[in-house]
């Protein structure tokens, strides 16, 4: 049978696995915005899966002076933190 430690070990993997999966979606998301309009329906999809996760980080970049520029950089934090999150769940399998 399985032992807890290797049923941890497979649900670490597990939420690694999603977290990958939600890095993933972020960028594809992030990309598709500079060519497909926001209705669409593959932009729609990913925006409902990724919006939960970027929208905290809009709000904390909100506050930030682009000069004017019209660049989101929410996107980019939520995907940093996906990572710092993975790399230290990945640090307790070892």
């Amino acid at each position: 049978m399985f032992g807890h430690d290797q049923v941890f070990r497979y649900l670490v993997y597990s939420v690694i696995w999603f977290l990958n999966i939600l890095s993933w979606a972020i960028v594809l998301n992030s990309l598709l915005s500079w060519i497909l309009d926001p209705m669409h329906p593959v932009r729609a999809f990913l925006a409902r899966f990724v919006e939960p996760i970027v929208s905290p980080f809009r709000a904390l970049t909100s506050k930030l002076n682009t000069s004017g520029l019209p660049i989101d950089f929410s996107p980019l934090l939520a995907y940093f933190t996906l990572s710092i999150i993975t790399t230290l769940l990945s640090s307790l399998l070892r």
